[in-house]
Formats: C-alpha cells, structure tokens, sequence
C-alpha cells in the first residue's frame, strides 16, 4: 500500500526539476546557436550573434566607440582597449582585444592615447577598421 504513496511524489519531484531546468538554464541549452542570446567564449561579456556573425567581413555592420589604448601589439596585429559601451553590442564598458584590419592604421598610437575606433564584430575578436586619436 506504501508504493501508492510514492507515485505523486515522485511526479511532483520530477516537475519540479523540470521546471527549474527551464528557468535556471541558459538559453543556448534549448536554442540552435543562431538563436543563442551570447557568446560566454568571449571575454566574459556576450558578443551578439546572428546576421552580423554569418555575413563575409565586407558586409559586417560597423560600430564605433571611444576608448584608450591599453596595449599595442603591432607585430601581433592586436590592440587592446579600453572602451566605453557599445549599447548596439550590449556590450559594457569594458578592456578587450581587437585585431587590427591594417596594422599600420595604429602608427604613432602609444599605451594611454584617448583614441576613437570603428570596429566590426565579425569573428571570435572583433576588428578595428579605423583608429584614430581623440583631440
């Protein structure tokens, strides 16, 4: 007679544990990636996926922000910045690395320079199409 007992229990335990499956789980779990709200591979921060993420570099859209130049690693093609946030991205203000289309765009830039940059969010790092100092 005890067996009857545990049945409702045991249903009650299960859509409990569903139900907190679907609401504590990230959405990339129950969505294609194409669909997912972020990226976690990137820095800590969500890069938006979707067009932008599967279009050739030449059509990428085109963000610009203000930030600092942090780190210049020309040999590398890398610079890292200091940038205020992109609302476009959802991105925060945050320090990150971006790959430099020419690295010749980053000639006479030194560690600390208030710089203005358009970048496209084309890949796992983004890229700066354009750099310049602020006045």
């Amino acid at each position: 007679m005890r067996r009857l007992h545990i049945l409702p229990t045991l249903a009650l335990t299960l859509a409990l544990a569903l139900a907190l499956t679907l609401v504590f789980a990230p959405a990339s779990v129950f969505l294609p990636a194409a669909f997912a709200a972020h990226d976690g591979g990137h820095g800590g921060h969500g890069v938006s996926r979707g067009a932008a993420a599967d279009t050739p570099a030449a059509n990428a859209a085109v963000y610009s922000a203000k930030g600092a130049v942090t780190r210049l690693e020309k040999a590398e093609g890398t610079v890292t910045l200091r940038h205020e946030a992109v609302p476009a991205l959802r991105w925060p203000a945050m320090t990150m690395t971006f790959r430099l289309e020419d690295p010749a765009a980053a000639d006479g830039l030194k560690a600390g320079d208030a710089v203005r940059f358009d970048f496209r969010n084309d890949g796992p790092t983004p890229t700066v199409v354009h750099i310049e100092p602020l006045d």
